[in-house]
């Protein structure tokens, strides 16, 4: 399968860090609060890229700890 997205995630306590590229280079940067509603924000947004298909995404984050369990956890849908 052919990835055409890919999106770091800097997690800190309180914040998210998203870095978005695709295999043009970089598209996005975006800091949310490390919430719920925070990744809802951010989620909102990366649907509105274009050509964005969750089926060709990749996810990747650091292990944190109990400090990324809302993130790691959360259902795209």
């Amino acid at each position: 399968m052919d990835f055409l997205h890919y999106v770091g995630i800097d997690i800190a306590k309180a914040t998210l860090d998203w870095a978005v590229y695709s295999q043009q280079g970089s598209l996005l940067h975006l800091h949310t609060s490390n919430t719920m509603a925070g990744i809802k924000l951010a989620l909102r947004q990366l649907k509105a890229l274009p050509g964005w298909d969750m089926t060709q995404v990749v996810f990747c984050m650091e292990h944190t700890g109990i400090v990324r369990h809302e993130v790691a956890r959360f259902e795209y849908g």
